[in-house]
């Protein structure tokens, strides 16, 4: 039974409105989206706004927001179990029921008060996003919000890509993307007490 109260502050309304699809839909609605052809368009689907944006999102992997149609390498079909089909439905199915007890609000985290994300939170998921489509990377204020994460009761998890230093991160991933020769290199920091205190895992140095 998953106990701890989380609390997911997303600026960009697309992926807001997508989580709280997921926070709500039954398992069988999730495994009831079709496919989306090779040459096909996902406004085609027979389903809701939101179903769509979430099949948008496994149509071309690691986007910003959600794609209308097949990427090469899924029109190709590499690494099938990657993109929107049978696998990706199942998974997601078998997840939704994990998180129904999630808070989502589509909203900067300083609008947040304290009543709802400071002392009763005993973890949060705090999600930097440096492409969305509601504010511009430079209206972030990073210092703002690395103390904001610092301050934090209970275990902190901040994910960033590499070249972010406004927390002390250390490296997580070195992942191979959809495009020919890039790669993503993705960093985290962990804290626990809200006072940057690293929790210990088999990844520490």
């Amino acid at each position: 039974m998953h106990t701890e109260r989380v609390i997911l502050c997303e600026i960009d309304p697309i992926v807001c409105a997508v989580w709280q699809y997921l926070v709500h839909v039954k398992p069988k609605e999730i495994l009831a989206i079709p496919d989306v052809d090779p040459g096909g368009c996902v406004d085609d689907l027979h389903a809701c706004q939101e179903a769509k944006w979430l099949v948008g999102f496994w149509l071309n992997r690691a986007t910003a927001s959600p794609r209308k149609r097949p990427s090469k390498w899924m029109r190709d079909h590499i690494r099938p179990g990657s993109f929107w089909g049978d696998r990706v439905r199942q998974t997601i199915a078998r997840q939704v029921e994990g998180i129904r007890h999630w808070k989502i609000f589509n909203r900067h985290l300083h609008r947040m008060s304290e009543a709802s994300l400071g002392d009763v939170v005993r973890r949060s998921s705090i999600r930097g996003r440096r492409q969305a489509l509601s504010v511009r990377v430079e209206q972030i204020d990073y210092g703002t919000l690395a103390l904001w994460c610092k301050s934090r009761p209970g275990q902190v998890i901040v994910c960033e890509n590499e070249g972010a230093t406004w927390l002390p991160f250390r490296e997580l991933a070195d992942v191979k993307t959809t495009r020919a020769k890039r790669r993503s290199k993705e960093v985290i920091w962990v804290a626990t007490n809200g006072h940057g205190r690293a929790t210990p895992d088999r990844h520490s140095r």
